[in-house]
């Protein structure tokens, strides 16, 4: 068994899921945050232009894109952590000292 390969593996999981985390805290937090605050960039004011609008909608997509694309990345840090863990285990010789010799 290899401790240090393990260690390593566990590691990289951890980082995965703590990047999973994160990435859920900041979906919560963008998505409990009231509509109104997307459009009080200027000033107060209560008309919204279509500008506005626009620009907020464009916003939310791209936060929407990029929690997707950090919710991928923390998946596949967190499967390659285990997949080091799993590889970093004993070897068993037995497939080779099996097989019958060729001639």
């Amino acid at each position: 068994m290899d401790r240090t390969g393990r260690f390593i593996g566990m590691a990289v999981f951890l980082l995965g899921v703590v990047v999973l985390l994160v990435v859920f805290g900041m979906a919560y937090g963008m998505f409990t945050t009231p509509a109104s605050r997307l459009f009080s960039g200027n000033g107060g004011s209560s008309s919204v232009t279509a500008a506005q609008l626009g620009t907020a909608v464009a916003i939310t997509l791209i936060r929407i894109g990029l929690l997707f694309v950090m919710t991928l990345a923390g998946s596949l840090v967190a499967s390659r952590g285990i997949h080091i863990y799993l590889g970093s285990g004993k070897t068993s010789t037995a497939d080779t000292d099996d097989k019958p010799e060729e001639e």
